[in-house]
C-alpha cells in the first residue's frame, strides 16, 4: 500500500467496494438543491471522491453534467450509469477538466484523504467565478437502544481505535480544521440521515469501514464478536428493523478565485 493517503483510500474502498456501494447511507435530499441553489450556474458540478456515486446521482437531479471522478477503478465499477453523470478515474488533485468549467464542487465523505494545497489548486483551477464547493458527511450512527449504542460507541472508539487510518480524526471533528480555499457561510446543523434496518443492514454498513477492512488485511475479523453482542439485545435476533440516525455534518461557501 502506498504511503499516499488518497492511494491509501483507493485501496482500502476497492477492497469493500460492494459492500460501499450496497450499505453506505445517501445524504438529505434538501442539501443537494440548497448547494445547486448557491451555484452561479447548473451546467456542470464536480463530485470529487465519488465512490460508486451515492451523491452523484443526487446532484444530477439539479446539473446538466455530473464529473464524478475517484481514485478507485473498483468503485467506479460498481456506479450506475447515467445520462448526465460522467464517470473518471482521477486523482483529486490532477482531474481531467478545463479550466473554470465547474459551477460547483462537492466532496461526499472522502475530503480528508485528500484536502490540501494541491486539491485546493486543482479546485480554482477548474471552478468558475463564484463557483460554490462542499464538503459533506456524518458523524457515527445513533441508535434509540441504549444498549445498543453503548456497544457500537465501544467499538467505534475502542475496538476499532489501532485500525483506524489518522485521516479519521478531521470527521470526528466535522472537518474543522481542514484548509478551505474560499469564503465559508454556516454549515446546517438541522438535518439527518435516516434509515431504518435491521442487524445484517448495519453489519454490512459496518464491514464497509476503513478501519475494519484494515484490520481484516492483517488477519482480524472484529465483527465477529460484535454481531454476538449486538444480537443478545437486537429485538427479534437481529431481524427486527430499527431507526438508525447520522447527524448530518460539512462545510461549504464560495471558491477562492
Amino acid at each position: 500500500m502506498s504511503d499516499q493517503p488518497s492511494d491509501q483510500a483507493a485501496a482500502l474502498f476497492g477492497a469493500v467496494s460492494q459492500a460501499y456501494a450496497a450499505h453506505r447511507p445517501t445524504y438529505p435530499e434538501r442539501f443537494f438543491a440548497d448547494f445547486a441553489a448557491r451555484c452561479p450556474g447548473h451546467q456542470r458540478v464536480w463530485d470529487c471522491g465519488c465512490g460508486s456515486g451515492q451523491a452523484s446521482l443526487a446532484l444530477a437531479e439539479h446539473f446538466e453534467q455530473v464529473v464524478a471522478s475517484d481514485a478507485s477503478s473498483e468503485q467506479l465499477q460498481l456506479a450506475p450509469q447515467h445520462p448526465r453523470i460522467r464517470w473518471l478515474q482521477a486523482q483529486a488533485d490532477s482531474v481531467p477538466l478545463e479550466p473554470a468549467s465547474v459551477d460547483g464542487v462537492l466532496v461526499a465523505a472522502a475530503v480528508h484523504w485528500f484536502a490540501g494545497e494541491a486539491f485546493n489548486a486543482e479546485v480554482q483551477r477548474v471552478a468558475r467565478p463564484g463557483a460554490v464547493m462542499a464538503w459533506i458527511g456524518y458523524l457515527p450512527l445513533q441508535l434509540q437502544q441504549p444498549d445498543l449504542q453503548r456497544q457500537l460507541d465501544r467499538f467505534y472508539g475502542t475496538t476499532l481505535e489501532p485500525w483506524w487510518p489518522s485521516q479519521r480524526r478531521w470527521v470526528d471533528q466535522s472537518y474543522a480544521g481542514l484548509p478551505f480555499p474560499g469564503e465559508e457561510w454556516p454549515f446546517p446543523t438541522d438535518q439527518w440521515i435516516e434509515r431504518h434496518w435491521s442487524l445484517s443492514d448495519l453489519l454490512g454498513y459496518l464491514a464497509s469501514w476503513s478501519a475494519v477492512s484494515n484490520a481484516r488485511r492483517s488477519g482480524v475479523d472484529p465483527l465477529q464478536a460484535l454481531e454476538l453482542e449486538l444480537r443478545r439485545d437486537w429485538p427479534g435476533d437481529g431481524a427486527e428493523v430499527l431507526q438508525v440516525r447520522w447527524p448530518f455534518m460539512g462545510r461549504w461557501g464560495v471558491i477562492n478565485a
